[in-house]
């Protein structure tokens, strides 16, 4: 004998109809694909952030400054006017440009050769005793180292006045140097009376 229980929710349920124990309601196809496509589209915008990320994290370093160019115009035509040309003076300068006169070069004298030791011989023919000694201490006080002094006869001088005589060239500038050192401007060239290489003939006192 059947026994009667209370009525619960699961007598209602019944009355509704459909599967009734372990038996569940079809389930709609976009169910089965959703979860896959949303964790698909997620994974993917994780993916695209990082990738964004690491990009703008790379682009992030300082650009160098640029460098500055310099544009360089060229330089201006030059003009195409011609130039004036001045037209040469048809009459020619009135007078010519004095020429420098030359500036005479003074050639020097070479130095006198003094041979102080020449023959030299004072002779003296004014008939003053001591003439012609005295006028050998001169030329010794002066350097000279080969003279003497003798009396000559007045007759033998030329022409009376004194004279300094020298028998070579070589002697010409010591018969000179002789006649200053005793004031004698006559000094010629020639034989000497007593055969000496220079002789002083005396006529008379020199002065």
């Amino acid at each position: 004998m059947a026994q009667d229980y209370p009525r619960d929710e699961f007598d209602e349920i019944a009355e509704h109809g459909g599967p009734v124990g372990v038996h569940r309601a079809p389930r709609p196809w976009w169910t089965r694909i959703l979860p896959p496509l949303l964790a698909f589209l997620i994974a993917g915008a994780v993916a695209y952030g990082l990738a964004m990320l690491l990009w703008n994290s790379g682009d992030s370093s300082p650009e160098p400054a640029p460098t500055p160019t310099v544009t360089v115009s060229p330089d201006e035509e030059p003009s195409a006017e011609p130039t004036e040309t001045s037209e040469p003076s048809a009459e020619p300068s009135a007078e010519p440009s004095p020429e420098p006169t030359p500036t005479p070069t003074e050639t020097e004298e070479p130095e006198p050769s003094i041979l102080f030791d020449a023959q030299v011989h004072i002779r003296n023919g004014a008939g003053i005793q001591g003439l012609a000694g005295e006028q050998q201490e001169i030329l010794v006080d002066s350097g000279y180292t080969n003279t003497e002094a003798n009396n000559i006869s007045g007759s033998l001088i030329p022409d009376g006045a004194n004279v300094v005589i020298y028998g070579e060239d070589r002697l010409a500038d010591t018969a000179a140097d002789i006649g200053e050192k005793l004031g004698i401007d006559r000094v010629e060239m020639g034989d000497t009376p007593g055969g000496a290489e220079i002789e002083v003939l005396l006529a008379s006192e020199p002065s």
